[in-house]
């Protein structure tokens, strides 16, 4: 199993056993069994991967994002809400984006996403596992939409001893791979 694989397998297993917030969490008995050995189907697209797995189960987006001495930081899985009446505060909800840090982050400090030179939106660590860190933040139609027409998210986050890390992603892919989902 190369790194992608192994990385979003603990992302999706964190994910998955992570306490329910919103609605929003899989049950570990949703996750497809891997006893056949059977890969997710992995698909390039743009800058963003198109994780799906041989079970048909819903597939998400992810990227992986380095920190400034090209270490991988962070994991960024989307995915598709299926209720269309899903709403957080009054403001319909058409993803939800799972953020996976390494264990060692502030977590007082949470994530800080900006994307482009828009205002800097903040969310809280939701828990933390043997796997890292989750924040699990649901995206407004607002968001989605900066996120289509922007070039670059800076996710930042604070590493003990370290102070704020900004680490960058890459939005290129962004639309088409959101419409696969």
């Amino acid at each position: 199993m190369n790194c992608l694989n192994r990385f979003t397998r603990c992302a999706l297993l964190m994910l998955a056993t992570a306490l329910p917030v919103a609605g929003f969490a899989q049950k570990l008995s949703d996750l497809p069994a891997d006893s056949a050995g059977q890969e997710p189907v992995v698909t390039k697209v743009g800058d963003w991967n198109l994780i799906c797995e041989p079970s048909g189960a819903p597939c998400a987006m992810t990227q992986l994002g380095n920190d400034p001495n090209g270490s991988p930081a962070i994991e960024i899985v989307i995915r598709k809400v299926d209720d269309e009446d899903a709403k957080i505060n009054g403001v319909k909800v058409e993803a939800v984006a799972d953020i996976i840090t390494p264990l060692g982050v502030l977590l007082e400090f949470g994530v800080r996403l900006k994307i482009d030179n828009q205002e800097e939106r903040a969310a809280p660590f939701r828990i933390c596992q043997q796997h890292g860190c989750l924040v699990r933040e649901p995206l407004s139609n607002e968001v989605l939409a900066a996120m289509r027409k922007g070039n670059i998210a800076t996710v930042t986050v604070a590493a003990d001893g370290a102070g704020p890390v900004e680490i960058k992603l890459s939005l290129s892919g962004f639309t088409k791979a959101f419409k696969s989902l």
